[in-house]
């Protein structure tokens, strides 16, 4: 019996990537993710791509606390300060 795709990703069986802005100018990371999380010390998103999400574009960038977790279909995200956890699709 195979494991359930949200399971997978969940769990972080698919794996994920984790970015951290380093430049101060923005960090940029595309591909296919399925969740996307703020670390230990907070996230800013200054702009991200999400097929499924009808106007987040204004809600979710910004300031993000940490932990915050968002779902959906993303294939491009910018971190401007802090880091993002993203668990592939």
């Amino acid at each position: 019996m195979s494991t359930p795709a949200i399971t997978e990703q969940s769990l972080g069986k698919r794996g994920s990537v984790i970015v951290t802005d380093t430049s101060g100018s923005g960090t940029e990371f595309t591909g296919n993710f399925a969740i996307i999380v703020a670390g230990p010390r907070g996230a800013t998103l200054d702009a991200f791509t999400c097929s499924n999400k009808t106007g987040a574009s204004t809600g979710l960038t910004g300031a993000l606390p940490a932990g915050y977790t968002s779902y959906g279909n993303f294939t491009s995200v910018t971190v401007s300060a802090g880091s993002i956890e993203a668990y592939n699709a």
